[in-house]
């Protein structure tokens, strides 16, 4: 908007029309009536945030041949086998045989016509591709079993929200020594380590913030606390500053958001060592990637020295590297 880009947002979940902090919002029966009525144009650029077949593809096949250019970003799970990247659920959510079987033959359906849908748009010169991380290109690439070499594409990670970049970590009263923020029942943010950990560690607290069904099927360790709350992204910092540590263990991110605001913000955070969170956090002085074994096992008090008073880089996700690019794409498309 400060950049004078007219725009709308098009919910598909949204039941009716609305304005939210000045941006309009409106319904997918809504879109479909301005393409109905022609009022989509040549200058028009439409942008589909993790498009899948049910809705973006079906709408975006009625209009791409009209605009000017469609922009797809990325995210994760549109564009991988579920089956082969997604980690196998907790015992109490596990997924049946026909199940499984029932998301193989999605993911067959919806990788085909993805990737012939990819190849249309580019012979048109409609397309470009925006992934949140290289390592979410390269994993594309392996599940849609194509080359994006021809296409025009940008590698632009999320960015970290401005509370957390305006500001920097600085420890107040500890309500804990570890904070976790994370779904509880969602195996890939892996909880179960965080409780393992918290077993290993009875002398250290961990207060893990979040909502599910874990813990009425699994024993939680005495000097753990679940509080089951909203945090507004305001008041993320100052919730920050009254914990010593973040303990963000991962089994899969295409980026991993929160795990990079909070090392942004400059809390001494503990991630898993994998591809992405090295290409995220890598050059992080305060962060630490552990391996599996690290959370099965005493904590180390040399790492925990290590990354403590430690500067963090609040460039990497900032708005100039992040928002600026994406705005930098539209306004080339623009004046192409």
């Amino acid at each position: 908007m400060k950049h004078k880009l007219k725009f709308k947002v098009v919910s598909m979940e949204a039941k009716s029309n609305y304005t939210f902090e000045e941006v309009d919002v409106i319904t997918k029966r809504s879109f479909e009536s301005l393409i109905d009525m022609k009022k989509i144009s040549s200058d028009d650029v439409i942008i589909c945030h993790a498009p899948n077949l049910r809705n973006h593809l079906k709408l975006v096949n009625l209009i791409y041949k009209s605009v000017k250019k469609i922009i797809f970003i990325f995210h994760g799970h549109e564009v991988l086998r579920i089956n082969e990247y997604y980690p196998p659920n907790y015992k109490f959510k596990r997924t049946n045989i026909f199940k499984k079987l029932l998301i193989e033959t999605y993911d067959f359906l919806k990788l085909k016509v993805m990737r012939n849908f990819l190849h249309k748009l580019n012979k048109f010169n409609k397309i470009e591709v925006v992934f949140v991380s290289k390592w979410m290109l390269e994993n594309a690439e392996k599940s849609l079993k194509m080359n994006f070499k021809n296409f025009k594409t940008h590698i632009i990670n999320n960015n970290a929200n401005f509370h957390v970049i305006s500001k920097n970590y600085s420890k107040e009263k500890s309500l804990a020594d570890f904070i976790t923020v994370r779904p509880l029942d969602d195996s890939k943010y892996a909880i179960d380590q965080v409780v393992s950990f918290a077993y290993k560690n009875p002398n250290y607290t961990f207060h893990i913030y979040g909502k599910g069904d874990y813990f009425i099927h699994n024993s939680k360790p005495s000097n753990m606390n679940i509080i089951n709350e909203f945090i507004h992204p305001k008041d993320f910092p100052n919730l920050l500053n009254q914990y010593k540590y973040a303990l963000m263990p991962t089994r899969l991110d295409a980026q991993g958001v929160m795990m990079c605001e909070m090392a942004v913000y400059g809390i001494p955070t503990i991630t898993s060592d994998l591809e992405v969170c090295k290409e995220m956090l890598g050059n992080f002085k305060n962060v630490y990637l552990a391996s599996q074994s690290f959370f099965e096992n005493k904590v180390n008090e040399e790492i925990l020295q290590e990354i403590s008073n430690q500067k963090s880089d609040k460039r990497k996700f900032d708005i100039d590297n992040t928002v600026q690019r994406e705005i930098k794409i539209l306004l080339e498309i623009k004046e192409a």
